[in-house]
């Protein structure tokens, strides 16, 4: 059996479980923050307790600081029932909240983590099994700690090869997108292995689960080396040797291009951060883009930290001033722009070039806007050129 299928059956405390089985399995971590908690609070019932609080856990990172007086309201109602339950509700800029669950809740291999956010594979980088639910499905989480689950097929991607200079795991995550089977992969496991993953930083392999939520698969994650079965045929392999700098264009995650394709295309915004690239690997990867330059006179450029704890090492390391020096603005840390709530909202005619996670038009802001997708290195090229353009050590 799969290590993805044995974690399912050992959590529904079965010997074995088939694919397409309906199952119910126990949870190790439940997930929500300020962007889904209306509708969690609206679903609550009277009386209703969270079966092991400590288990619980909230963030204030769509919305904070509260840029309506509906938002702050509802961060008071969120933290009277972070009270009322005792659960972990993170309120004070610690950060967005998957890397406030990596850097706090140290998520490993075997856990299963249920969540109203569309990227909590993002600790599938740690080998545990995340689920997205709809908000009121996670009131039912809450109480019971239990998820109906249906077990997934698997979808297999391997890895080999190192990554090139110039290149990042934003851009492996870019080439794993463009090249996969879009029909089978929705609603699968994806799965990665090779040695291409497991050499990644924390950084990059939470880079790479970060989009699964993209994919279509229902979960992902990266599996331990030890539990591939030798000879196991995958069903995507990728060289991360033979990479080139990679650019989702609008519409979709998955209008992926070349990125020297796409030179001398004006920009004007920039956007890093966040929990798709807001850790330190990513921030200095944002300044060797930037290569010492200024922003550019028609860019405006965002960069938020995933948390608190990645703000204090930037200070640490001299990046807030240089980076504010060159004309980059430092956000609060947690989504920022990325969710289009507020912190830099597009209008017509607005093109940014991001490390976020998603280009369908309107998701930050107006429809008419245009948003692609790329590494924070490249984000740094174009942010001081103006333009899109190859960042250092790229082809």
């Amino acid at each position: 059996m799969h290590f993805v299928h044995r974690v399912l059956a050992a959590a529904a405390g079965r010997p074995k479980v088939e694919t397409g089985e309906n199952i119910i399995v126990k949870i190790d971590l439940a997930l929500g923050h300020d962007g889904t908690a209306e509708k969690v609070l609206a679903h609550w019932p009277p009386g209703g307790k969270v079966w092991r609080p400590e288990k619980a856990v909230f963030t204030l990172d769509h919305l904070l600081p509260a840029p309506t007086v509906a938002a702050r309201e509802l961060h008071r109602r969120l933290l009277e029932f972070g009270q009322e339950q005792k659960i972990h509700v993170f309120s004070r800029g610690e950060g967005v909240l998957h890397q406030v669950v990596a850097e706090k809740f140290t998520p490993r291999a075997g856990w299963i983590i249920a969540g109203a956010d569309g990227h909590v594979t993002t600790s599938g980088a740690f080998g545990a099994l995340a689920f997205t639910v709809k908000p009121e499905e996670l009131v039912g989480v809450l109480l019971t700690g239990r998820l109906p689950v249906r077990v997934p097929p698997l979808y297999t991607v391997e890895v080999v090869g190192r990554l090139p200079k110039g290149t990042t795991a934003r851009d492996l995550a870019l080439e794993v997108i463009r090249n996969l089977d879009r029909e089978r992969v929705q609603g699968a496991a994806l799965v990665f292995q090779g040695e291409g993953v497991w050499n990644l930083g924390t950084a990059g392999k939470m880079a790479l689960c970060n989009l699964i939520g993209e994919t279509g698969a229902v979960t992902g994650l990266i599996i331990p080396p030890e539990e591939v079965k030798p000879g196991e045929k995958p069903d995507l392999k990728i060289d991360a040797s033979s990479l080139k700098p990679l650019v989702a264009c609008p519409p979709s995650p998955f209008n992926v291009r070349f990125l020297k394709h796409l030179e001398g295309l004006p920009i004007t915004q920039g956007v890093v951060g966040g929990c798709a690239s807001g850790r330190l690997e990513d921030m200095r990867e944002l300044i060797v883009g930037l290569n010492g330059r200024l922003v550019h006179k028609n860019v405006t450029l965002l960069v938020t930290p995933a948390s608190r704890e990645i703000l204090t090492a930037m200070e640490r390391e001299g990046m807030t001033r240089a980076l504010r020096e060159q004309g980059a603005m430092i956000l609060p840390p947690g989504c920022g722009p990325c969710p289009g709530k507020h912190l830099g909202l597009l209008a017509p005619g607005d093109r940014v070039l991001a490390a976020t996670v998603r280009n369908t038009p309107g998701r930050m802001g107006a429809d008419a806007a245009e948003i692609y997708l790329a590494s924070p290195r490249a984000v740094g090229a174009a942010a001081a050129a103006g333009c899109l353009v190859s960042p250092e050590g790229g082809d």
